[in-house]
C-alpha cells in the first residue's frame, strides 16, 4: 500500500515536471521531443488545441498494447501519469524561461528525460511511444532510451519539413539529452555479473537466489597465495538491483570479496520483471 501510494505522488510529480519542460523551455522555441508528443505538437501548431488533449486522445489506443504485453498495473499507472501530464500542459503558461534556444533544448530534454525515467522506473510511462518502447526493450532486451530516440527520427523528419532544418537540429540535440538521461535513470536494461569469493557460499547463494529469484553459480577455487580451498559465486542482475544486491552480500558475509563487471548482452534464460 505505500508503495502504490509512492507511486502515484512521484509519478504524478514527474508528469508535472514533463509538462513544465515542454510548455517552458520545448514548445515556445518550437522544438518537439518526437513520438506522440511530436505530433500533439503540430496539431497544436495548426490547430491550436491543446498538446495536452490530444496526448490524451492519441494514447488511448495505445493502452491496449500495454494492456497486453506490460500489464494491467502498468496501464492504470500510465494513464495517470498522462493525466496528470495533460492537465499539466494545459495550465501550466506556455512561456520561455530562456531566450537560449541551445540552452533550451539541453535543459529540457534533461527535464523531460528525468521524468520519463523516473516514471518508466516506477512502473509506469508517458505513454505514447514509451509504451512500444517498453514492450520492444521487454521482448528484445534493448535500452528504452534508445529505441525511443530512433522511433523519434520520423517526428524529426517532419518537424525539419514543417519548422525549417535549423529548429530541427536543435530538437534532435533535445531527443539525444532526453533519451540518455532516461537511459541513466531507467537502468533495469542495463546488466551486470558478479563474482564472489566467499566463506559462507551456502547462506549467501540461498539469499541471492531469494533476493532475485534467479540462479547463482557455484564455483570450485583455490587461493593463489594461501592454497586454500574456496567457493566463487557467479551471478548476473540489473543495474537497478545492486545496491540492493551489496547491501544483502554485506549482510551475510561482510568479508566477501566481489567483482563487479559491465555486461554487455545475456543469451538464455533471464528474469527480467
Amino acid at each position: 500500500m505505500f508503495r502504490l501510494f509512492f507511486q502515484i505522488i512521484v509519478i504524478g510529480l514527474c508528469s508535472i515536471l514533463f509538462g513544465f519542460a515542454f510548455n517552458t523551455f520545448l514548445i515556445p522555441h518550437k522544438l518537439t521531443s518526437g513520438g506522440v508528443t511530436g505530433i500533439a505538437f503540430f496539431i497544436h501548431h495548426f490547430t491550436s488545441i491543446n498538446t495536452g488533449w490530444v496526448i490524451l486522445a492519441i494514447n488511448f489506443p495505445l493502452f491496449f498494447i500495454g494492456l497486453k504485453y506490460l500489464g494491467k498495473r502498468f496501464v492504470l499507472l500510465t494513464g495517470y501519469a498522462v493525466l496528470v501530464l495533460s492537465f499539466s500542459m494545459k495550465f501550466i503558461p506556455i512561456h520561455a524561461i530562456s531566450p537560449d534556444i541551445l540552452l533550451s533544448s539541453i535543459i529540457g530534454g534533461a527535464l523531460y528525460g528525468i521524468a520519463v525515467g523516473i516514471i518508466i522506473r516506477l512502473g509506469g510511462s508517458t505513454g505514447g511511444t514509451d509504451i512500444i518502447s517498453l514492450t520492444l526493450a521487454k521482448q528484445k532486451n534493448m535500452q528504452v532510451g534508445f529505441l525511443n530516440t530512433c522511433m523519434n527520427l520520423l517526428v524529426v523528419g517532419i518537424s525539419g519539413l514543417i519548422f525549417g532544418w535549423n529548429i530541427t537540429l536543435y530538437t534532435i540535440i533535445a531527443i539525444y539529452v532526453a533519451g540518455r538521461a532516461v537511459d541513466m535513470v531507467y537502468t533495469t536494461q542495463n546488466k551486470l555479473t558478479l563474482t564472489i569469493v566467499t566463506e559462507k557460499y551456502e547462506e549467501l547463494s540461498e539469499a541471492l537466489i531469494r533476493l532475485h529469484a534467479r540462479g547463482v553459480t557455484i564455483t570450485d577455487a583455490e587461493g593463489a597465495y594461501t592454497h586454500k580451498p574456496r567457493k566463487v559465486l557467479t551471478t548476473v542482475i540489473t543495474k537497478f538491483e545492486l545496491n540492493e544486491t551489496k547491501h544483502t552480500i554485506r549482510s551475510v558475509d561482510s568479508k566477501a570479496f566481489v567483482n563487479i563487471m559491465q555486461t554487455m548482452e545475456v543469451m538464455g534464460r533471464f528474469r527480467r520483471d
